[in-house]
């Protein structure tokens, strides 16, 4: 029994230290088809954890996502790929050019939970402000974006880099769930919509998310941001294109992606 553990954590670990060296690189893992199809939400969280650490980087912020079938999603952002606005991406970074424009929150202190766990008003409470963010979305498998869900959690759920915004401390009146957002690609517009982050409730959203990591012996920490989902869906962008988000309550935020 003992064999068979090493053996799986050995695999973790070769898997980990593949996906740690494609994401410095911009290279892609080709990883076999039955340890993707097969790995498990505990196998993908720890290989996340492996990564994390083989990075050698701080987690700065929090990506996190409710599904529609219930599955809470999340994974770090390291300190590398957290990127203020306006700013330029290397290839290697932005991989697939994926973009979504999202709002996150950055948090003043760790929240405190109750005898029952999190509820809202810790949450908001820790909540310092939110601000815009375009989330880069890239994948270090070669089977990209059509990976199993949890080998996209192992891979840091995708996450190329976060392009923020400027935060905005008067938060709470702003109607989050009706939010009109803007995405566009060289200056032509791409996606315009009102209210489109499926998950309505962002607040409840953080509840989980924190009430998960708890369980899972981590919290949200001092500084750190938590980005909440798409308002735009997915979309796609080339070598050489300037990426702007602007939602109705904050100013523009753009990224270029560089040719080389």
């Amino acid at each position: 029994m003992q064999k068979e553990s090493d053996a799986t954590d050995k695999n973790h670990f070769a898997l980990a230290r593949e996906l740690a060296a494609a994401f410095l690189s911009g290279n892609t893992v080709a990883g076999a088809e039955e340890d993707l199809t097969s790995m498990t939400r505990d196998e993908a969280l720890a290989i996340q954890g492996l990564v994390v650490e083989l990075l050698g980087e701080s987690v700065v912020g929090w990506k996190v996502g409710a599904l529609p079938d219930g599955d809470l999603i999340s994974a770090p952002v390291v300190a590398g790929r957290l990127v203020q606005s306006p700013a330029s991406l290397a290839r290697a970074t932005y991989g697939l050019g994926g973009v979504e424009a999202e709002i996150a929150f950055r948090f003043a202190k760790e929240p405190s939970p109750g005898k029952q766990g999190f509820e809202r008003e810790d949450i908001i409470d820790a909540v310092e402000g939110i601000c815009p963010v375009i989330e880069v979305v890239t994948s270090r498998w070669s089977t990209a974006l059509k990976s199993p869900r949890n080998a996209m959690v192992a891979d840091l759920l995708s996450n190329g880099a976060l392009v923020v915004g400027d935060i905005s401390r008067q938060w709470r009146g702003i109607a989050l769930d009706s939010l009109e957002a803007q995405l566009s690609i060289n200056e032509t517009v791409v996606h315009r919509s009102r209210g489109g982050n499926p998950q309505s409730d962002l607040i409840g959203l953080l509840v989980t998310f924190a009430n998960d990591l708890i369980r899972r012996g981590l919290s949200i920490a001092p500084g750190q941001i938590v980005t909440t989902g798409s308002y735009t869906g997915f979309l796609t962008a080339s070598p050489g294109d300037v990426i702007a988000a602007e939602f109705n309550e904050f100013g523009p935020i753009s990224v270029k992606f560089e040719t080389i």
